[in-house]
C-alpha cells in the first residue's frame, strides 16, 4: 500500500479511541468516553446508532485536518459481533442496551461519506490481527484467540487459509460469549442473563460484569464464608474496590476467593474441551483481557484444573499438560485495537479480506 494515512477507530462500551495509521505505526491516540446507553440521554438504540456513525464521520473529518492529505481507508475494530459479509453490527449490549437491534453501520458510513472505504471488524478479530504479526506461520496450524474482559469473544484463526473463517451467509463466527452455559457455586445453580437480555450465557457468568454479579451476590450466596474472607471489607465498596479485593483475594490464595474463580473459569474450560474435542489440530488457545491480566497466574492454573477435570477422552488421563501445552498468556494492550484495524484497512486497500467464506 502507499504511504497514504488511515484513521483508526477502536469503539469500546466504555471509551472511542481513534488516531492516524501509517506504515504500519500509530500517531497521537484521542480517547474520549463511548456514547452508550448508560451515558448518553436517547429514547431509542436507533439514536445512539446514528450517533455513533456521526461521531466516526466527524472524527475521521478531524483526523483528516491533522494529517493534511486525503483519507480514503478507515479501519474500525468494534465491541460488537459484526457481520464480515455486511458490515452489519448485529448487536450491541454494552453500547445500544439489551433492546438494541441490528445496525447497517456500513451502509450509514458509506451513505455518510461515499468516498471512504470503511473496514469494520469485531475488536477480538482486530485484536487477534495484531496478534498475528507476532506469529511464525510455519510453526502454527491453527489458534484460538479469546478475550475475556467486559465481555467474551473468540476468533479461530486457520494458517493454512490465511484467513478467519466465517459462515458464509450470517458472516460470524466465535461468539462464545453468548453461549449457553450451566454455572453452580459451591453446588448452588446460579441463574443470570447477559447484557444481551439472553439468560445464562458464558457473558453472565465468566466476563469482568459476570464476575462483579457474582461477587455482589456473596452475602447471600454464603454469608459465613464472606465473613471470614480477606473480600470481607470490601463488600459495599464500588465495583473498581470490589474486583481489586477479589484479586488480591485470589492471590493470597482466599478460599472463598479461589471457589469464585472455579465459578467464572468451568463454564470456559467446557467449551475448550468441545473445541478440542472437535479441532485437535487447534495448536495454540491464545487468552487475553482484564480478566484474566487481573487475575493471572491463578486464572491459567484454575482454568487448566477444570479442564483435567471435565477431560477429553482417552487423551487427558494419560496426558495431563495437554491443555496447559496449548495455553497462551498475553498481557492486553490497550492500542491492539486500534493497531488491528490499521492491518485491517490496509488489507482492504490492497483487496484482501482477512475473512475466510469457504
Amino acid at each position: 500500500m502507499n504511504d497514504k494515512e488511515i484513521a483508526v477507530f477502536d469503539i469500546g462500551g466504555t471509551h472511542f479511541r481513534s488516531a492516524l495509521w501509517s506504515n504500519g505505526q500509530l500517531g497521537s491516540v484521542t480517547r474520549r468516553p463511548a456514547i452508550n446507553y448508560l451515558n448518553t440521554a436517547h429514547h431509542s438504540p436507533v439514536e445512539l446508532q446514528e450517533a455513533l456513525a456521526d461521531y466516526l464521520v466527524s472524527e475521521t473529518e478531524r483526523l483528516q485536518l491533522e494529517s493534511e492529505t486525503p483519507i480514503e481507508h478507515v479501519g474500525i475494530s468494534l465491541g460488537a459481533p459484526v457481520n464480515a459479509c455486511s458490515g452489519c453490527v448485529l448487536k450491541s449490549g454494552p453500547l445500544w442496551g439489551p433492546k438494541s437491534g441490528f445496525f447497517e453501520l456500513q451502509a450509514a458510513l458509506t451513505r455518510r461519506r461515499l468516498d471512504i472505504r470503511w473496514t469494520i471488524a469485531n475488536d477480538v478479530t482486530a485484536g487477534l490481527v495484531s496478534y498475528i504479526q507476532t506469529c511464525n506461520p510455519g510453526r502454527h496450524s491453527r489458534i484460538l484467540f479469546v478475550t475475556v474482559s467486559t465481555g467474551i469473544g473468540s476468533r479461530l484463526y486457520d494458517f493454512a487459509r490465511g484467513g478467519v473463517p466465517v459462515d458464509p451467509v450470517h458472516g460470524i463466527q466465535g461468539e462464545i460469549g453468548h453461549i449457553k452455559v450451566d454455572a453452580f457455586f459451591r453446588g448452588t445453580r446460579l441463574k443470570s442473563s447477559c447484557d444481551c437480555g439472553g439468560c445464562d450465557h458464558l457473558n453472565a457468568y465468566s466476563s469482568g460484569r459476570g464476575v462483579l454479579k457474582l461477587l455482589r451476590e456473596l452475602p447471600c450466596l454464603s454469608p459465613e464464608a464472606l465473613e471470614v474472607s480477606t473480600m470481607a471489607a470490601a463488600r459495599d465498596e464500588d465495583d473498581d474496590t470490589m474486583l481489586a479485593a477479589f484479586s488480591h483475594a485470589v492471590a493470597s490464595a482466599d478460599a472463598l476467593a479461589l471457589d469464585v474463580l472455579a465459578t467464572i473459569t468451568r463454564p470456559l474450560a467446557a467449551i475448550f474441551s468441545a473445541v478440542l474435542t472437535h479441532d485437535p489440530l487447534l495448536d495454540s488457545i491464545v487468552l487475553t483481557g482484564g480478566v484474566v491480566d487481573a487475575l493471572e497466574p491463578a486464572y491459567s492454573a484454575s482454568l487448566d484444573r477444570q479442564f483435567r477435570n471435565h477431560g477429553l477422552f482417552q487423551i487427558t488421563e494419560c496426558d495431563s499438560s495437554y491443555f496447559s501445552r496449548r495455553l497462551r498468556i498475553v498481557s492486553p494492550g490497550s492500542l491492539s485495537g486500534l493497531v488491528g484495524a490499521g492491518h485491517l484497512a490496509e488489507m482492504a486497500a490492497e483487496g484482501r479480506n482477512i475473512h475466510v467464506f469457504r
